[in-house]
């Protein structure tokens, strides 16, 4: 994997996840942006939306599908079946379906670490 933008990066989620309805698709490019924050903010580092780097994607897919997922919960959508790359959810969007990839996708994120900054005071 190289680089990839915050719009090809929602381009793999729409394809790993079947189903998505236009209404969230659509948003993909913005939720991918979210997690790229959250992650900004999780670990400290500098991450441009426009080219987000290798280490990061894993993460980045996993919490714009827990947004995907919880999108479509909350709106009734896929509550027959639902297909994840090759995950199929036969009952559909269960509960906490989107809260397992928000799991994932932070011991991702404590694979990556932290950045810590000390300073010294003089009083």
């Amino acid at each position: 994997m190289a680089t990839l933008s915050n719009v090809e990066l929602g381009s793999v989620v729409y394809n790993l996840i079947s189903g998505i309805p236009t209404g969230i698709s659509g948003t993909l490019p913005f939720l991918v942006d979210q997690s790229v924050y959250q992650i900004r903010n999780y670990t400290g580092d500098t991450i441009n939306v426009s080219s987000i780097a290798e280490k990061y994607q894993p993460a980045t897919i996993n919490l714009t599908i827990s947004q995907v997922l919880g999108q479509m919960e909350a709106q009734g959508i896929g509550t027959k079946s639902v297909k994840i790359d090759t995950l199929s959810l036969t009952k559909g969007i269960q509960e906490g379906t989107s809260k397992s990839f928000s799991a994932l996708a932070m011991s991702q994120l404590n694979d990556l670490g932290k950045s810590v900054n000390f300073y010294q005071c003089w009083s």
